[in-house]
């Protein structure tokens, strides 16, 4: 038995033509990615300051969802600052390499 070799030009799989599928198939951009993290964790945040202020003003029955909405957002914005700062760093890792 024989195993003969797949011609990619044959199945339509250049890499022009993948990157072209991909690129379709992905109608959002790394920019819309990061633009709507940063909007949830802004709403998130927004939330918990809104719950924060019910405690304060006695509109809260349940200080479970106060104390569940400020342990969200702070997570949320933690775990965006993490990112945030690989991007930097990756970033200056590039601008470190010699061209």
């Amino acid at each position: 038995m024989s195993i003969s070799r797949i011609d990619l030009m044959k199945l339509g799989c250049n890499d022009f033509t993948a990157k072209k599928k991909i690129r379709e198939q992905c109608k959002e951009s790394f920019c819309d990615y990061l633009k709507k993290g940063m909007t949830k964790v802004n709403e998130l945040q927004l939330q918990s300051e809104q719950e924060v202020r019910k405690l304060v003003t006695g509109d809260v029955e349940d200080i479970s969802q106060v104390v569940v909405a400020v342990e969200e957002a702070e997570i949320a914005l933690r775990l965006f600052v993490e990112i945030r700062d690989k991007l930097v760093d990756a970033y200056q890792q590039l601008a470190r390499i010699p061209v």
